[in-house]
């Protein structure tokens, strides 16, 4: 393993911060910016990487993105690496929980640090495993370093595990800097722009002046409030942020603020040769298929990528109406004349490998999902409850400014309403068989109507079908039913 020293003295008062976020085991990505972090860790003493959450949900095996990082502190025991949770880090379930402890209780171990003061257990205490904020010293100067996730997490209370808002741990936070008298604070804030300005000026109302702070969990580009002195690195290892943090004669800035594109970067081979390995032998960069329907994607909308896995997921289980959390499908996978779809492809836009779920609902069951599905619809940055659809459903509703949520009006199912004029479901004895994503059929993202209802899996061929599976024969077979560059019809929500 290449080993790194530091040989040059840094001057008083200078932290150079580097800063990733969401990287989401894009670990080929995420280990061409660790290189190059300690490459430039050989001139200076006083290298400080952060992360801002979401090392997990992504495309490589989880240990390499998790070894990455233990391989770059080893080579350089002195590169000081802070990091937070984001909401995709607690897994889908019970063992991927428990992968994320062992990963924070390992980088402990190593010397890498996580942080995080608004996840509590349901009992009210903090988890043993994780500490609220850290102290971490660069070239004399003491940085408090703290962390948020978002406050809504996809199975609140599940594992034991609940957050709080931000705001609800402040003053917590606020007692703990008094006492400890740091010469920077930085908050690590996987959520937001709007929360991350929100919680600065909140501190400032308080007395405590945030010097820096690292947001995520905003998949799309996010342009710098450079006032505020907040940044958001782009998503998937596609850019990282150079700083220095400088605390000179009393007075701090942010100077040499500098964007690096992950292109064309050097891979060491502390990593390269693990990674090289497991691309080899999974067939990673395959091809399985050729570009056919231009499946664009929306987080918060329907969408065509979505609508077209729904639609597959309906087939396969010979249902009456498909749908799944918004958040399996990670990006588009548009249309390009000759150009194929690698597994690569595939897996940015599909990791998940969760089995797909029937179960018999009412007309009120139906009604009570996509009440949950669409409440917050409009009211907020993003929805994560939302249900991509099968294109035989027709949501009608209408905002409700007031109560800040959007009310449906009508369901239509193949255009027949399930609902009266007063948005009642229709009482009849009919059961539509409906086919979900396991994640949601197990109460994931507060769908409670479903939680104890009676599943089944899909079967064929003695086989439990899975959404991965779904997505990828679906793909295989576009070609023989669809023009190429056409788009896919998606289902329909109309604000009345």
């Amino acid at each position: 393993m290449e080993k790194y020293s530091n040989i040059n003295p840094s001057f008083k008062g200078l932290t150079k911060i580097y800063a990733i976020a969401d990287t989401h085991q894009e670990t080929r990505k995420t280990a061409a910016f660790l290189t190059k972090v300690l490459k430039d860790s050989i001139k200076e003493k006083n290298v400080l990487l952060l992360h801002s959450g979401d090392i997990y949900k992504g495309i490589y095996p989880r240990e390499l993105e998790r070894d990455c990082y233990v391989k770059m502190k080893e080579a350089n025991p002195n590169l000081e690496m802070v990091m937070t949770i984001g909401n995709n880090d607690f897994g889908f379930n019970a063992e991927g929980f428990n992968y994320l402890v062992d990963t924070i209780k390992e980088f402990y171990t190593k010397g890498i640090r996580t942080v995080c003061a608004n996840i509590f257990e349901t009992t009210g205490k903090r988890p043993s495993w994780l500490k609220p904020y850290t102290i971490v010293e660069r070239d004399g100067d003491r940085n408090f370093i703290t962390g948020f996730c978002i406050d809504k997490l996809g199975n609140q209370g599940q594992n034991g595990i609940v957050p709080k808002k931000q705001k609800e741990v402040i003053e917590e936070l606020i007692q703990a800097i008094k006492k400890e008298k740091p010469d920077n604070v930085i908050i690590l804030n996987h959520d937001y722009m709007p929360s991350s300005q929100e919680l600065v000026k909140y501190c400032k109302d308080r007395g405590i002046n945030v010097d820096l702070v690292i947001g995520g969990h905003d998949h799309f580009p996010v342009a710098p409030d450079n006032e505020l002195h907040i940044y958001h690195p782009k998503a998937y290892a596609e850019s990282m942020y150079k700083m220095n943090l400088v605390n000179k004669n009393g007075k701090k800035s942010i100077k040499d603020v500098e964007v690096i594109n992950n292109e064309n970067l050097e891979l060491s081979d502390n990593f390269s040769k693990s990674i090289e390995v497991y691309e080899k032998e999974s067939g990673l960069l395959d091809n399985i298929g050729v570009r056919t329907l231009n499946l664009t994607k929306d987080y918060s909308n329907p969408c065509p990528l979505g609508s077209f896995l729904a639609d597959n997921m309906k087939e396969t289980a010979n249902a009456d109406i498909g749908f799944f959390s918004t958040g399996f499908i990670l990006r588009p996978l548009k249309y390009e004349k000759g150009v194929g779809i690698t597994n690569y492809d595939f897996k940015k836009t599909m990791v998940a490998e969760t089995p797909i779920k029937t179960v018999e609902l009412t007309t009120a069951e139906i009604k009570e999902v996509f009440d949950n599905a669409l409440r917050n619809r409009g009211y907020g940055s993003s929805n994560p409850r939302f249900l991509q659809c099968s294109n035989n459903i027709k949501i009608i509703g209408q905002d409700n400014p007031v109560q800040q949520c959007y009310e449906i009006k009508q369901i239509l199912i193949d255009g027949k309403p399930i609902l009266d004029s007063n948005g009642t479901p229709i009482i009849t004895s009919k059961r539509y068989k409906c086919v979900m994503d396991s994640y949601i059929s197990e109460g994931g993202q507060g769908f409670t109507a479903l939680k104890e209802k009676e599943k089944q899996n899909v079967i064929i061929d003695n086989h439990i079908v899975k959404i991965n599976e779904v997505l990828q024969k679906a793909l295989e077979d576009a070609p023989k039913k669809y023009s190429e560059g056409s788009e896919y019809p998606n289902y329909i929500i109309e604000n009345v």
